[in-house]
C-alpha cells in the first residue's frame, strides 16, 4: 500500500506553496482494505467494484506565510482551477456530490477523518474530487495496470501519471546484472538489457 501511495501522490513545485495532488485509484482501496484485515475478502471485492467506475483525486493547496503558517485554499476555490485530462487531451467530467453514488459518499466520508489522523492539518485540508472513470464501452478510463497517461491541472501546474504503476505489477529482474526493478520497467536502466519477470517470462 505504501508503494501505491508513493506512486500516486504528486507534490507541487510552486514557490511559497504547499501543494499535494493524489490520484486514488480503486486498487488503493483494494490494498488498504485488505491490509486492514477487518473486512472479509468478498466484501472488499464488492466495495472496490462499486468505485471502479470513478476516479478520485484528493487535493490540498496552501500559501506559506512568513512565519511558516499555511493558508489553505477552500474546496470551492480549488474546484475552479482543477481539471483532469486523458492522453488524447479529452477532459474528464467532474461528478458533483449531488450525483455521486451512496458508496462513493460513504467511502469519502470514511477517508476524510482517516487522512486528518494521519496527516494532521494537511490531511484536514484535503479536498476530494470525483471524476468519471468509464469509457462509453464500459472499460476503465484509466487502468493503473495498463499503459496510459492521466494529467491533472491545478492553478496552471500540471501533474502526470504515466501508467502502468510499477507497484501493481510483479517485480522484474535484469538477466545480466540481477538487479530487481519495478514491474513497469521494460529495460534495465544500468545496462539497457530487456528485463524479465521473476518467473522468467519477458514483459
Amino acid at each position: 500500500m505504501n508503494a501505491i501511495v508513493r506512486e500516486t501522490e504528486k507534490i507541487g513545485n510552486r514557490a511559497g506553496r504547499v501543494t499535494l495532488v493524489w490520484w486514488i485509484p480503486a486498487e488503493f482501496w483494494q490494498a488498504a482494505l485488505t491490509a486492514a484485515g477487518t473486512i472479509p475478502a468478498d466484501k472488499v471485492k464488492e466495495i472496490v467494484g462499486t468505485i471502479s467506475d470513478i476516479n478520485v483525486v484528493a487535493v490540498v493547496d496552501g500559501k506559506v506565510g512568513g512565519l511558516g503558517q499555511v493558508e489553505f485554499v477552500p474546496q470551492a476555490e480549488l474546484e475552479k482551477s482543477l481539471s483532469a485530462i486523458d492522453s488524447q487531451g479529452k477532459p474528464l467530467l467532474m461528478i458533483p456530490e449531488s450525483k455521486q453514488s451512496t458508496a462513493t459518499k460513504n467511502l469519502l466520508g470514511m477517508m476524510k477523518p482517516m487522512m486528518a489522523n494521519m496527516m494532521g492539518d494537511l490531511g484536514k485540508s484535503l479536498s476530494f474530487f470525483v471524476f468519471e472513470g468509464k469509457n462509453k464501452d464500459g472499460s476503465r478510463r484509466f487502468d493503473p495496470t495498463k499503459p496510459g497517461l492521466l494529467m491533472v491541472r491545478l492553478s496552471g501546474e500540471e501533474f502526470r501519471w504515466r501508467l502502468p504503476l510499477g507497484s501493481l505489477l510483479p517485480e522484474k529482474i535484469c538477466p545480466k546484472c540481477n538487479e530487481t526493478l519495478p514491474g513497469n520497467y521494460v529495460f534495465c536502466p544500468f545496462d539497457a538489457t530487456l528485463l524479465k519477470e521473476r518467473d522468467g517470462q519477458k514483459h
